[in-house]
């Protein structure tokens, strides 16, 4: 007898997951979620991603992928509650530093558990705060695990804004820090969003492998999008470049898809991520891949500076491809950047 594996008595609190690009801006916005009326700080696990592209790959049963996310989404939250899990490392966009009322989870840390937390977390809608890295492409199981708990956020940005993430990550993808899931073709790590075309990521150079990604990814997260507006699933998605630039836009925005209230600790994130802001880029590092500026260099000095640096070491045949994914992205979501995309000729 085959038994399929089930979680029972599922929490019944909001998930909320704030997905993206490597460097595409989703700190920007977790750290609006994370001070809204009722929402935990956020968290990093890689585990959900872990398990979408296990069974998206067919290594993973649909039964055990969604029971293990329905499990592990309800004892990560129930660990949040009783302080078991508090990131006390200083510099982490995860850590207290970086989150408005850090004090309330050190206080959990002498607070009792038991059934009683639970039923807080439920009879509260208590959500939990997922970051995580272009989930959207591989996201059917979060819905059939979650259903409607989960309010999915996809984050976009320009392309241009992401090629030097992208290509710092690519360039150190090799290195044992990298927990990216990934195949191995001809003894090469490949990453599991370049399985398809796992050849031409081998032979490609840090920079092709870089335009390339971008420009294949944006295309599975655009059809990923549809798909799901199609099927009028829980989607938010919000671009990096209006959210910066117009953040009340898009508080309003996720005030009404999360059916929550900004709170006091929403104006203190807003000061730490420099919002709403002048330049599009001049925000604060969360990571050491991450693309800044200091606000001296306009927008298009900033734009001609990363397209130079495309002409000169990308193919033709990737550059092409890169600049067809920003003619579609300037398409869908217009900004002061579109008008700069004559610069990369």
């Amino acid at each position: 007898m085959t038994l399929d594996l089930k979680h029972f008595n599922s929490f019944t609190n909001d998930i909320i997951i704030v997905d993206g690009f490597w460097g595409g801006g989703k700190s920007v916005v977790t750290s609006i979620v994370g001070s809204m009326t009722g929402v935990e700080k956020k968290k990093v696990e890689h585990v959900y991603e872990y398990v979408c592209i296990a069974h998206a790959t067919g290594k993973m049963n649909s039964d055990a992928a969604s029971a293990f996310l329905k499990i592990y989404a309800d004892l990560s939250q129930y660990n949040n509650l009783i302080g078991r899990e508090v990131n006390l490392r200083w510099s982490d966009d995860s850590g207290l530093r970086n989150n408005p009322g850090s004090l309330t989870y050190l206080k959990r840390l002498f607070h009792p558990d038991g059934d009683a937390v639970a039923e807080q977390i439920n009879n509260q809608n208590l959500a939990l705060l997922i970051a995580s890295h272009e989930l959207i492409a591989v996201s059917d199981l979060l819905y059939e695990a979650y259903s409607s708990r989960l309010k999915l956020i996809e984050v976009v940005r320009h392309p241009i804004h992401l090629f030097t993430n992208v290509r710092d990550y690519t360039a150190e993808f090799e290195r044992s820090r990298e927990f990216t899931l990934s195949f191995e073709v001809s003894g090469v790590k490949v990453p599991w969003f370049a399985a398809n075309w796992a050849d031409e990521f081998v032979a490609a150079s840090v920079t092709d492998r870089a335009l390339l990604s971008i420009a294949r990814m944006q295309a599975d997260m655009f059809e990923a999008i549809d798909k799901i507006a199609a099927a009028a699933k829980p989607l938010l998605v919000l671009s990096f470049e209006n959210t910066v630039t117009n953040s009340q836009h898009s508080i309003d925005k996720l005030e009404k898809f999360l059916n929550r209230s900004v709170t006091r600790r929403t104006k203190i994130a807003l000061k730490q991520q420099n919002l709403p802001r002048n330049q599009i880029s001049a925000g604060r590092a969360t990571s050491s891949f991450s693309f800044t500026s200091n606000g001296a260099s306009s927008e298009a000095e900033i734009y001609k500076k990363i397209a130079n640096e495309i002409s000169s070491n990308g193919s033709e045949k990737a550059i092409a491809e890169f600049k067809s994914a920003i003619t579609v992205y300037n398409l869908r979501w217009p900004s002061q950047l579109t008008e700069l995309e004559k610069i990369l000729a």
